[in-house]
């Protein structure tokens, strides 16, 4: 495996270079805009730009992608306190504790603790993420044709935890991603399925314009029925606030054990595929809630509410790259297109990730953590102008992101045929959403249908058709074990539940 200094350092000179700074710093600028947008998450934006990362190398285009992810988990933060309207679904946490200081006149505050606890939440998190990969990825090693079905599986069985009470629509939607999924040359016999007589399906469905179509089109919509992006007036940031800016960073130090255990949290809870940051954050702040002497302040405006939040969601952002590198499964929809760069440049991330392309995905993971530390300078400087953006309307906003959409589909391989299935997948989106339907679903059983069937058919191959061969090994067995708790133990909870309650 390959690991050390020297890769560290190599990773380093690639991360130090005029280029790869440039695009970080261009990306944590888009991410902020997309975070300051109601609605308009980082998935969203990566989506879009993802085609523009074609003629760039896989290290740029990743460190971009990286930071706009990053920039949007923090600007997120900015609206849900000015204006109660959460920029990304992490920050609805934030905004129980920033909205009340900023009603108390203490908004520059509550950014500043924001900003101090993103940034080192972000770090912490990178850091941790650099510790723990290698090890996982040489663990992931040892995972053969069985153990990748097995892991594809229990990424499968993860859409029951990520559509919370309404199962059956979110297992609606992942068959229906499966069946996007088929659509290609069978792996044995190489025969067309589901293509209708397209040759540009023999290969699977592109996966750029299903992206672009079911995270762009889609919320372009929806936003095109709105007159303004927001209902409620803005605040405007004064220029004198940065004092306070300030104060609210030195604030956040006085709370190390928050800051801590939420980056702690957050980046282990971001390594499970599917969870994503709201449902991380919300933990993330009862816990601290619960451990806080001042439980009475939450929701009123507690600093450790906004700490705990940011820190975690920062955090989170470091922690989806866990699976994402060693195992090829997604931790977060964003993560899912950072996923797509790699197929876009020819790379299949996985176990091998770590050992074909170490400096690389080093240089990820140190890009992320340097993009928390330049969201405090450059916090400051865009706060403003990132309160601003959501004055734009969306009679402005919509054309322009349809027409970069449109561009970035057609950019791909310079075919029609990849707009027409952006449209596609745009409308499916919009008839998804208006009837309920989880979108996140249908992108992990596109991502991860191929992976289970091409490792299946392998495995059944190598055991000439004996079924015990899929319960050889002892990874499998405990893999076979994480599926069954993954699928029945809610139902057996509640089945408990019940009984004891009937007992009683």
């Amino acid at each position: 495996m390959k690991y050390g200094v020297e890769t560290i350092l190599e990773a380093l000179s690639i991360l130090f270079t005029f280029e790869s700074i440039s695009f970080l710093v261009i990306g944590l600028t888009v991410g902020f805009i997309a975070g300051a947008l109601p609605g308009f998450s980082s998935s969203n934006a990566c989506a879009i730009l993802l085609p523009l990362t074609i003629g760039f190398d896989l290290t740029t285009a990743l460190i971009f992608m990286a930071s706009i992810y990053a920039g949007a988990q923090f600007a997120g933060a900015i609206p849900a306190i000015m204006i109660n309207t959460p920029g990304t679904m992490g920050a609805a946490a934030t905004a129980l504790d920033g909205y009340p200081m900023a009603q108390k006149g203490k908004a520059e505050l509550a950014i500043g603790i924001a900003r101090m606890a993103s940034a080192v939440g972000g770090v912490i998190g990178a850091a941790i993420v650099l510790i723990v990969i290698n090890p996982m990825s040489s663990f992931a090693l040892k995972f053969g044709s069985v153990e990748m079905f097995l892991v594809a599986l229990f990424g499968l069985t993860l859409i029951t935890t990520i559509v919370g009470e309404n199962v059956r629509d979110g297992l609606i939607s992942a068959c229906l991603g499966l069946l996007v999924a088929a659509m290609s040359a069978d792996p044995l016999l190489g025969q067309g399925r589901f293509t209708m007589g397209f040759i540009e399906l023999y290969d699977n469905v592109p996966f750029v314009p299903i992206l672009i179509g079911l995270f762009g089109i889609t919320e372009m919509y929806f936003l095109s029925k709105k007159k303004r992006l927001i209902d409620t007036d803005i605040k405007k940031i004064e220029g004198s606030s940065l004092k306070e800016v300030i104060n609210g960073v030195v604030e956040t130090l006085k709370y190390p054990k928050d800051i801590f255990r939420a980056s702690i949290l957050g980046t282990f809870i971001g390594a499970i595929p599917g969870t994503g940051t709201a449902v991380s954050n919300f933990i993330s702040y009862g816990i601290a809630k619960k451990t806080s002497k001042n439980k009475e302040q939450f929701g009123k405006g507690a600093p450790e509410g906004i700490i705990a939040s940011e820190a975690c969601d920062s955090a989170v952002a470091s922690g989806t790259l866990i699976p994402t590198l060693t195992l090829g499964i997604p931790g977060s929809s964003t993560a899912a297109i950072m996923l797509a760069a790699f197929y876009l440049h020819g790379i299949n991330p996985g176990p091998r990730v770590m050992i074909d392309q170490a400096a690389e995905s080093y240089a990820v993971i140190l890009a992320l953590g340097l993009a928390s530390l330049l969201i405090l300078p450059l916090g400051v400087l865009l706060a403003t102008p990132m309160i601003q953006i959501t004055r734009v309307k969306p009679a402005i906003l919509v054309p322009t992101i349809l027409l970069l959409c449109t561009i970035g589909s057609f950019a791909l391989s310079n075919s029609m045929f990849d707009v027409f299935l952006m449209l596609v997948f745009g409308i499916m989106g919009v008839i998804m959403r208006i009837n309920g339907y989880p979108i996140v679903p249908f992108v992990l059983a596109v991502i991860l249908g191929p992976i289970a069937e091409a490792n299946f058919v392998r495995a059944f191959m190598l055991s000439k058709g004996d079924f015990s061969y899929f319960f050889a090994t002892p990874i499998a067995l405990v893999l076979w074990a994480i599926i069954f708790v993954s699928l029945f133990a809610g139902p057996i909870k509640k089945a408990v539940s019940k009984l004891i309650k009937r007992g009683k």
